[in-house]
């Protein structure tokens, strides 16, 4: 078994299959999602956009990726997940350390402490070369809002996480399911944060709705 270890991982492409339920939980929703056992999820670097109802399965595999090390007890799984990490199998809670939630669900992101200070506290504990400021300038968050926790910062929550994670060296983004209304009530804010990650050749997992008459299009 293929374990993940060196300070610059750099992962490529993963390849996810499993077969079970999952009771998948956000701040906005909650839904019992099935695994579709016969066949993979594969992603790659940048966003990998996965159009379908809350309960269509793209919900549970972005949640198994990141939430089971937290929250076992949301996941009914009839065999061990199959993780493969550039051609390697893994395993889940391997990944799992490289992965985050973009969901205050995620223990990245608990407590009351401001979004700069959770910056300092990933930045410590990393191998980036950066500083808080840094950081901040990167995600073009507000000074004001940097120093408030999470819940304070609005629309520019999504570039907030974002900042964390990457303080905290994470290489897998996994967004809980997003209605397309919900998608864009956060459009420029969180389209920014997900061409940011993008530049930065993270994963990125977006598990959204449908847009008016099936399309999977999100202006």
């Amino acid at each position: 078994m293929f374990k993940l270890w060196g300070d610059n991982l750099k992962i490529k492409s993963i390849r996810v299959q499993n077969n079970g339920y999952v009771h998948c939980r956000s701040n906005f929703y909650s839904a019992h999602d099935l695994f579709p056992g016969d066949s993979a999820f594969v992603f790659s670097g940048g966003v990998n956009r996965l159009v379908g109802e809350i309960d269509s399965g793209n919900w549970a595999v972005s949640y198994l990726l990141s939430m089971y090390q937290y929250r076992p007890k949301d996941f009914v799984l009839f065999d061990r997940p199959e993780v493969v990490i550039d051609h390697k199998v893994v395993l889940l809670k391997e990944l799992s350390k490289h992965t985050c939630y973009m969901d205050q669900l995620d223990p990245l992101f608990s407590g009351h402490a401001s979004v700069k200070k959770l910056v300092i506290q990933g930045l410590k504990h990393s191998n980036l070369n950066y500083s808080s400021d840094d950081i901040r300038n990167l995600f073009c968050i507000d000074n004001e809002r940097f120093e408030r926790p999470l819940s304070g910062v609005g629309n520019e929550i999504f570039k907030a996480m974002a900042a964390i994670g990457l303080s905290n060296e994470k290489e897998i983004f996994c967004f809980p399911w997003m209605s397309v209304m919900r998608f864009d009530g956060y459009h420029k804010s969180l389209t920014f944060a997900l061409e940011k990650l993008s530049e930065l050749e993270k994963i990125i997992i977006l598990p959204v709705g449908r847009g008016k008459n099936g399309d999977n299009s999100l202006s």
